[in-house]
């Protein structure tokens, strides 16, 4: 089966935990779309439109400071493995492939020293401690990653010696471009090469270090050497070979510099057999592998928001409409096997290798640009909300000091949160220090990071409460402090206190879609009940003490799947409650009693009859170390 089409997973021998790339079952590389012309892969020049102006813009990171909760339990124990990690293991493959001496043991997993995709998890490392840096201040994370950039920056400027282009920067040789060019068979060089980038650009953005933008500036220009030399056909066959980000950090080089040179690199990354369909609003994604598909629509909107025209916006927001509306499981992921299948395939696509971590990393980026430009939109933060409480909170082991994290979050019958086989790990573990790097222990370092970076934004006026989170946010222009006091989802509404400063404007919470019933006082006298799926705007000048509480009433649903609506799912508001096995593992979907589901004195635990025998219903965020169900047999 080949890595090209339907995932990663088939290329790691798994057998003794070995990490090498297996050579078999490689396919002809799909053919490139006729070019129009004979010319050069160049793209069109960069347009001339302004930067589009996003309605709202988040907070830095350092505004927003995350309060006791389970939210920030999880970016403590990821903290902690940044800070455990050893750089030298994770940049021993980047020493030795420019020819520096390295002792260091090597990493297993996607990071070992004969596996093609080795050096992305370099990158995330990157972006998880400038990430947990601005979040937490702890100047231990911000100076581990300068040692990083260093490093890193040693062996770029090694690579002519090492016989590699000027600015060329990786961990596997640049054959391996060559190879790709070439249409050979090779991983997906352009991946890590977008991690490290994205990695360099966040050192430099979020932790002030002004050598990550040299360094990744001088790989991007390596990007331009290397690209612009191909006609239209041979990059769009290289384009068929996951690139990852590509073109969304190219264009946040363009925003950082103002050069347009990155914009125009930024276009030669348009995948025209996967975008032109998406810009005409047709799903023909059934056989792609996900997660190469969406951090290209993460590009567009970035390409789009940096001048290029109004075609790269609808790529990104019919794509996330497209994904969100047929694509995707209750708990907010996508995928079976990697890969989209049918539009509205859910009760068919069912098992212990859906909902990939890394997709709903990306999707949740795609979600939070969108916003941006329509803050008001309901079912984007309704999206963002599942999709945070129910599988990126519940990848993490809460039993581990280090955070270890999943591939998967399965939803199949029989589920169980672990590492998949062809990790070549234990059966029941999460991940692990070394021995399993993949591309969701990438992404989970990250994740686990960045909690806080949507709970607010703002525009010039109104501050938006988008997520109920325990939080504090400083609004410096504004010069006042809003403190978020909550339990949810065990507590079904949240507290809104100015603790400092004082300020008029407009602060606006949101009401989700599952709503009904919301109500709201200020403080202590009671505010018009705002209706579900819109927002509660309170306008007034602030001072500290002023206190808006808003309860947001849960109710239990069962959401049926669109293929088969005998075959459901049970939420309580957007809690999506898994049925817990133990180590018996059920090999037939159960058939659950829906009218037996009962409340516990345990918030959000409850009982219930399926195939005449109890069982206990908990969130799936919690259920961890047993087999699971989350879809049942109703009806």
């Amino acid at each position: 089966m080949s890595r090209h089409s339907l995932g990663r997973r088939h290329f790691l021998a798994a057998a003794g935990g070995a990490a090498a790339v297996v050579a078999a079952g490689s396919t002809p590389a799909l053919a490139a779309p006729p070019a129009a012309d004979g010319g050069t892969a160049a793209a069109p020049a960069a347009g001339s439109s302004p930067r589009a102006a996003s309605a709202v813009r988040p907070f830095p990171l350092t505004a927003v400071s995350l309060l006791p909760g389970v939210f920030r339990d999880n970016q403590a124990r990821n903290s902690a493995y940044l800070r455990f990690v050893d750089i030298n293991r994770l940049l021993h493959t980047f020493r030795r492939n420019v020819g520096i001496v390295s002792s260091a043991q090597p990493c297993g997993g996607w990071e070992g020293p004969d596996v093609e995709l080795r050096g992305h998890s370099t990158g995330h490392l990157m972006s998880g401690l400038a990430l947990a840096f601005a979040n937490t201040g702890d100047t231990g994370l911000r100076d581990k990653g300068a040692q990083v950039v260093a490093a890193l920056a040693a062996c770029q400027a090694r690579s002519p010696q090492a016989g590699f282009g000027t600015g060329y920067l990786s961990a596997f040789p640049e054959s391996f471009f060559d190879r790709l060019e070439a249409r050979t068979d090779v991983w997906a060089p352009y991946y890590t090469i977008h991690k490290i980038m994205a990695g360099l650009v966040d050192q430099y953005q979020l932790a002030g270090n002004a050598q990550a933008l040299d360094v990744v500036l001088r790989q991007a220009a390596w990007v331009d050497q290397r690209t612009a030399r191909l006609s239209y056909s041979q990059m769009q066959a290289v384009l068929e070979t996951e690139f990852g980000g590509m073109p969304d950090v190219l264009a946040d080089l363009h925003a950082i510099t103002g050069d347009s040179r990155w914009l125009a690199v930024s276009e030669r990354f348009y995948h025209a057999r996967v975008l032109d369909p998406l810009s005409r609003n047709e799903d023909r994604l059934a056989g792609l592998h996900a997660n190469t598909q969406i951090p290209k629509m993460v590009g567009a909107m970035r390409q789009w928001e940096e001048g290029l025209d109004a075609k790269y916006r609808s790529i990104g927001e019919n794509f996330w409409k497209i994904v969100t509306g047929h694509h995707t499981y209750v708990i907010g992921g996508n995928s079976n096997g990697e890969a989209f299948h049918e539009p509205d395939a859910i009760a068919s696509q069912l098992s212990n290798g859906t909902c990939e971590n890394c997709n709903s990393y990306n999707m949740l980026k795609l979600t939070r640009l969108v916003h941006f430009h329509a803050p008001d939109r309901a079912d984007l933060l309704d999206y963002y909300e599942r999709t945070l409480f129910n599988q990126m909170l519940g990848e993490q082991d809460p039993n581990s000091s280090h955070g270890f994290n999943i591939y998967y979050t399965g939803v199949g019958t029989g589920s169980f949160k672990q590492q998949p086989s062809f990790m070549g790990s234990d059966p029941n573990a999460y991940s692990t220090d070394y021995d399993n790097f993949s591309c969701d222990h990438g992404t989970g370092m990250e994740t686990q990071a960045k909690f806080a970076d949507t709970v607010y934004t703002h525009d010039d006026t109104r501050l938006l409460v988008n997520l109920f989170i325990p939080s504090q946010v400083t609004w410096s222009e504004k010069g006042v402090t809003w403190r978020q006091t909550t339990g949810f989802p065990d507590e079904a509404g949240t507290t809104l206190t100015v603790v400092s400063g004082s300020a008029t404007h407009p602060l606006s919470v949101r009401i989700p879609s599952w709503a009904s019933g919301a109500q709201a006082t200020l403080n202590g006298r009671p505010l018009p009940a705002p209706a579900p799926g819109s927002r509660l705007t309170v306008d007034r000048a602030w001072r500290a003490g002023d206190t808006v509480k808003v309860s947001l009433p849960m109710r239990t649903t069962i959401e049926p799947t669109p293929d088969n609506s005998r075959v459901a799912a049970v939420l309580r508001g957007p809690v999506v409650l898994a049925g817990g096995y133990g180590s018996t593992r059920p090999t037939r979907m159960p058939t659950l009693d829906t009218g037996s589901i009962r409340e516990t004195s345990t918030p959000l635990a409850f009982t219930a009859t399926a195939d005449g025998k109890a069982v206990t219903l908990d969130p799936i965020a919690r259920t961890h170390h047993q087999y699971y169900t989350v879809y049942w047999t109703t009806g």
